[in-house]
């Protein structure tokens, strides 16, 4: 596991490299285990732990908008990539943690982790 303990997370975020991405079932797979695209449509979804992107971006194609959050900065980095390589533009990424989220409440009708400890 790598420390966050310079980052803008401070000491509360650790993370597994994104490459784990690859062992997770697909957005699609995992939207229709919670229901289906009706859990996303036309609402502002927040990716709490999104490490590379997989599911914000899976999710894009149905909601308003998404906001991924993870402290693995290589993993933002690459969702940022994946996302303008997509043209995906409802959807933004930042480095930072749960324990210290950087919205206002009410900022999102649902939340999603996915593989997320």
């Amino acid at each position: 596991m790598s420390s966050t303990g310079s980052s803008p997370v401070g000491d509360v975020g650790k993370y597994v490299p994104a490459l784990s991405s690859s062992l997770r079932p697909t957005p699609q797979d995992e939207l229709a285990e919670w229901g289906g695209p009706r859990v996303v449509r036309g609402k502002r979804v927040l990716d709490l732990g999104c490490g590379d992107g997989r599911l914000a971006l899976g999710v894009a194609a149905y909601a308003r908008t998404v906001e991924g959050l993870d402290p693995d900065p290589d993993g933002i980095a690459t969702a940022r990539k994946r996302a303008r390589d997509e043209g995906i533009g409802n959807v933004r990424f930042a480095v930072g943690a749960a324990q210290t989220l950087p919205y206002e409440d009410g900022a999102f009708d649902v939340v999603i982790s996915s593989w997320t400890l």
